[in-house]
């Protein structure tokens, strides 16, 4: 399918004015060149852009590239992709739960080493599922793993010792590609090939199943990145571990529960009013301090 064809059918089937059609092929030319050759054609890749652009743009940002996208769909007789909703609460995070991923890590093991070292991976470096897919066995250093991120930019990421471990013992099981274009690749089938994008998803999905709980792999990125915030790992920090272009990005991790924000909205006042006491008689706020200063 090519961009002339693509041109022809919003001209021909949906009506678009000249000025649409430019815009319309502008934009989707933007968003083919973040997406990899091989997935063009690709919903889960185009919802992958989106989510991104979601996290740095917001909303509207996100739906108007819905849009484009949905409109490049259309001629590739595919379904569409769903709009964020464009007023009110946004898009929420889904994360899992310290219960929810030791439940996925245990169901993972008792399907296969393969599957465990799978989920012991994305949890325990937060790296996007084309990532996982990509990664070769040469990028597995000792207690680090180079991973290729978007527009092929390479970066270090922390390999826990329990997911090094995994990964160790699933290279003792694992199939050798057949294909000398797969050998270096980390995850196989067991037939001997490469696991795809769609695959991959698929196994953790089935093991998501098994475990009761609906997983997609970019839980496993949202967890790893609310887990580490959480426990007063910088942003910035975060944000490079993640791959990110910018600190925008990152702080969409940063949301407390409303138990949460009252709970340190308490430390902080009645930690104030304990620091600043002073004594019967001053009628000064604990949070903003005595009256008169």
């Amino acid at each position: 399918m090519s961009m002339e064809e693509f041109r022809n059918y919003m001209i021909d089937e949906l009506r678009y004015g000249p000025e649409t059609v430019r815009a319309t092929l502008r934009k989707m030319e933007y968003v083919l060149s973040r997406v990899t050759e091989d997935r063009h054609n690709d919903r889960e890749a185009f919802q992958e852009f989106i989510r991104d652009v979601w996290e740095k743009k917001g909303n509207k940002t996100a739906n108007g590239y819905v849009k484009i996208i949905n409109r490049w769909l259309s001629f590739l007789k595919q379904k569409p992709i769903k709009y964020f909703r464009e007023y009110g609460i946004e898009f929420v995070i889904r994360y899992c739960s310290l219960e929810e991923v030791d439940r996925l890590l245990r169901t993972a093991r008792r399907v296969g080493t393969r599957e465990h070292a799978m989920f012991s991976l994305l949890f325990g470096t937060g790296i996007r599922l084309g990532e996982a897919c990509n990664l070769r066995i040469q990028d597995i250093g000792p207690g680090i793993i180079k991973v290729r991120g978007k527009g092929q930019k390479v970066r270090e990421v922390y390999l826990p010792e329990d997911a090094s471990n995994s990964i160790q013992e699933y290279l003792k099981v694992r199939v050798r590609p057949v294909s000398r274009e797969d050998q270096d690749y980390l995850f196989t089938s067991r037939a001997g090939n490469r696991l795809t994008y769609d695959f991959f998803r698929k196994i953790t999905a089935d093991v998501g199943m098994a475990a009761g709980i609906r997983f997609h792999p970019h839980m496993a990125r949202h967890t790893y990145a609310t887990m580490l915030l959480r426990r007063g790992v910088s942003v910035v920090h975060v944000s490079q571990l993640l791959g990110h272009e910018d600190l925008s990005s990152t702080s969409v991790y940063l949301h407390p529960t409303q138990a949460e924000a009252i709970a340190e909205a308490r430390r902080a006042i009645e930690g104030r009013a304990k620091e600043g006491a002073v004594g019967a008689g001053s009628h000064g706020s604990a949070l903003y301090g005595p009256a008169g200063n």
